[in-house]
Formats: C-alpha cells, sequence, structure tokens
C-alpha cells in the first residue's frame, strides 16, 4: 500500500519552530518481538524504518515543517506515533534499555513538574498494518492544541475536527470557568500561557497535592453499585451478546449469560477514581473478550455518569442527551468540554468509542493518503 503523507501546519507557529517526529514498532508486539524505529525519508521524499539504537542522540532525528512536510510509502508500523513539539524540541525523547526487545521509548513527561511541563506538542496515532490504516487523535492524556486528520482510502473520513464556533482556547476558558478543582487540571508556562489540560486521571495521581481528589468519584460508585444489590444492570456487547448483572455480598458485579461463564468486575475502591477516568485496574478491559465489552460499557458509563442508582438499567445508554449530567457530585467534566467543542469523533477517555456514531477511531482499507493539519490556534 503507497502511503502519502502531508502535513499541513496552520497553527499561527512559523513552520520553522514546528518540529516532529514518527515513530513505531516494525512488528506486530503480539506476535513478534519488535524493534522501535523512527521513520527516515531520502532526497526523493521515499520513507524507510530505522531502528532506534540505546543511547542516540534522538534531537538529530526530528525535522522542522518547513524542511519536510510531505513524504511517500508511510511504512508498516503498529502502535506508530507523529509528534509534534511548537517552538522547541521536547527535553526528553530518549532511548532506553527495556521496553520491547530491550529498548524503550522515553517521550515527553507532561505533568507539573516534569521536565517537559512547559513544552507543548501534540499527538497523533496510527498503526499501518497492510491494507489497513487505523489512526486518532487521541486527547486522552491531555488537549494542547488542535490536530485534525484526514485518510482517503476506498473512502473519506476525518478526526479531531472542531466545531466551527469553537477554538483551543475555548476549551481551556471552559475548564477554567468551571472553578475548582476543574480548573486545576490547566497547565500553564511560568508566563501565564496555557499549555495544556491534563486529562483528569493524571489530575487523580499528581502529588503534592491531587489536582483532583482521589475521592471525587466515591459516592457515585458507591451508589450504582448499591442500587445494582437489588436492581439488574443489562449490558448489550457487540459481540458476545447480553448478560445481566447485579452485585452480591462481596461487592463485586457479576455478570451472566446462560451457558456462558460469569464475568466478575471488582468495585473500584474508595479514592481510586483513577481506575473510573483511566479505565484501568478494576475497569481494565482486555480485546475480543466477554469482560473487555462488558468493562468498556460500564467504564464508559460511569465517566458519562449514565449509569443508573436507583433503577433497573440497560447499557450502554446512547442518548448523548443525557450524557454527563452531574451525579453524586461528579461527571467527567474534561470530557464534556472537549466533546462540546468537538464536531467530529475524538477519545476523551479511554472508550469513548462506546455508543458514537463517529467513531474516534478512524479505520480505512487501501489508504494512499494520510494528511495531518494542525489546525488554526487563534
Amino acid at each position: 500500500m503507497s502511503l502519502q503523507v502531508k502535513i499541513t501546519n496552520s497553527s499561527g507557529i512559523a513552520s520553522t519552530d514546528v518540529h516532529w517526529i514518527c515513530f513505531g514498532l516494525n512488528s506486530n508486539p503480539a506476535t513478534s518481538s519488535p524493534d522501535w524505529c523512527y521513520v527516515d525519508v531520502d532526497k526523493s521524499g521515499n520513507a524507510s524504518l530505522e531502528k532506534f539504537t540505546k543511547g542516540q542522540d534522538c534531537s538529530k532525528l526530528f525535522k522542522t515543517v518547513d524542511q519536510l512536510s510531505t513524504f511517500n510509502d508511510l511504512p508498516e508500523m503498529w502502535s506508530g506515533q507523529f509528534l509534534f513539539s511548537f517552538k522547541q524540541l521536547p527535553n526528553v525523547f530518549n532511548i532506553v534499555t527495556g521496553g520491547q526487545n530491550g529498548l524503550g521509548v522515553q517521550t515527553p513527561p507532561f505533568t507539573p513538574g516534569t521536565a517537559d511541563a512547559d513544552t507543548l506538542f501534540v499527538v497523533v496515532e496510527f498503526t499501518n498494518i497492510g491494507t489497513e490504516l487505523y489512526a486518532d487523535c487521541t486527547i486522552v492524556d491531555y488537549f494542547s492544541a488542535p490536530v485534525s486528520i484526514e485518510v482517503i482510502g476506498d473512502t473519506t473520513k476525518t478526526n479531531g475536527i472542531m466545531k466551527s464556533t469553537s477554538t483551543r482556547d475555548s476549551i481551556f476558558k471552559e475548564i477554567t470557568k468551571l472553578g475548582k478543582p476543574w480548573s486545576d487540571l490547566v497547565m500553564t508556562d511560568g508566563s501565564g500561557n496555557n499549555i495544556r489540560v491534563l486529562g483528569p486521571q493524571h489530575g487523580v495521581q499528581t502529588t503534592n497535592p491531587n489536582l483532583l481528589s482521589p475521592n471525587i468519584y466515591d459516592k457515585y460508585v458507591d451508589a450504582c453499585w448499591t442500587n445494582y444489590k437489588t436492581n439488574t444492570l443489562t449490558v448489550n456487547c457487540p459481540t458476545f451478546g447480553t448478560y445481566t448483572g447485579t452485585v452480591n455480598a462481596s461487592d463485586a458485579f457479576v455478570f451472566t449469560q446462560s451457558g456462558k461463564a460469569d464475568v466478575t468486575i471488582q468495585k473500584p475502591a474508595k479514592g481510586d477514581a483513577y481506575d473510573v477516568f483511566g479505565c484501568v485496574g478494576t475497569l481494565n478491559a482486555p480485546n475480543n473478550t466477554p469482560l473487555g465489552e462488558i468493562a468498556a460499557i460500564l467504564g464508559a458509563a460511569l465517566n458519562r455518569t449514565t449509569l443508573s442508582t436507583s433503577a433497573n438499567d440497560t447499557q450502554p445508554n446512547c442518548t448523548i442527551s443525557g450524557f454527563y449530567k452531574v451525579q453524586d457530585g461528579v461527571t467527567n467534566e474534561y470530557a464534556k468540554v472537549v466533546h462540546d467543542n468537538y464536531k467530529s469523533g475524538i477519545y476523551a477517555f479511554p472508550f469513548d468509542d462506546v455508543c458514537s456514531t463517529d467513531n474516534p477511531l478512524i479505520q480505512i482499507t487501501g489508504a494512499k493518503n494520510f494528511n495531518i493539519t494542525l489546525s488554526d490556534w487563534s
């Protein structure tokens, strides 16, 4: 599959000050021992993969958009990423021992007090295998600046498009307007310039002090689990059919389907909002399993606060007008603000594709053009 990449810089930052690198794995980590590699482009504009080596000077691998904005033949890559850094190179981008095949990529840290807390960067994720391209503009970890993609193949799909009435500044203003604790997720540099809004899972992990209380979801989780001790949750899985769930005396949510093994999901512990915001731990969702589909649907319902606390319920509940209503003092306000400002599908938490009519993950067969636009900040 000959796939051309085109980068368009409409950010308002000079293309001489927009640095980028494309990197990923050269084979499927589920079936092989891949190497971390970066995309190298020859003088004719054709791309190939080069393996990283431990300790190499990665600053020399970054290009600026004015140096290189178009190339041909994006190689097959798994867990691929375009990393764009504005006005400066990241302070941290290293190849270290560990990870896949003995080496790992240490990407820029972005939480308060870290080396790249004041570095503004964005990413586009993709996997390019055979005739299939999967790509998205995730903002699960943070929102910093708008970036969008267009993929042209057997059809044309876009991702990361903001509403015509919205801007980068809209998101910062709306999060700030919420007041504490949510406004504490806004990170600025020493001059007061907006750098990023942290995803709430990082807010409950950050220490000295926590930006969000790790207990922020306790009351809602308690109310949900108490409700299903006497009521029933029906979960319609897209692949594995319908399960019904109740909470047992040990506070375990047990889901049953005739002729199938039970699926059990433990209650997130008090002070463990990270499980909810990050859809990890008790809400970890292994791919291609009944547990994975149930946990994804349950995680989405908790983030959107659509899970009933007073009656029988059926999930997924895809009535968008009911998403992000405050229940027991909480909802995922970060996700609400993001979705209020985006026209196309976007990942604001890990299972944001549950119910999505505009899937945040683009999948296209026979992709020929992969266009990335760094959008206007004004």
